[in-house]
């Protein structure tokens, strides 16, 4: 994630300088197969990172802190997970 970081640092930079610097940026992403890799790879360390997040807060409201309570939501964390890792593919590609 940190150093896809790179990546999104530069589209940011560039699509916020113009407007031809956003239509270059948003060329790259629909054309460049590895700048859509990159994104998606991104994208899908963020969904695991929010969502394992959201879990840890819910085990600090004293929710799910046994033994069975934890492997149950993480669980759920890897099924929320590869849920929002499919759409962020197909709203990528």
């Amino acid at each position: 994630m940190f150093v896809g970081l790179i990546f999104m640092f530069w589209a940011f930079d560039v699509s916020l300088s113009s407007q031809e610097g956003f239509e270059s940026v948003k060329a790259v992403l629909q054309q460049n197969f590895l700048a859509q890799f990159v994104l998606w790879g991104l994208l899908s360390a963020l969904a695991y990172h929010c969502v394992a997040g959201v879990k840890h807060l819910i085990m600090d409201l004293d929710i799910g802190v046994t033994l069975e309570g934890g492997h149950k939501l993480s669980q759920a964390v890897v099924v929320v997970s590869a849920v929002l890792i499919l759409l962020a593919g197909v709203w990528v590609w």
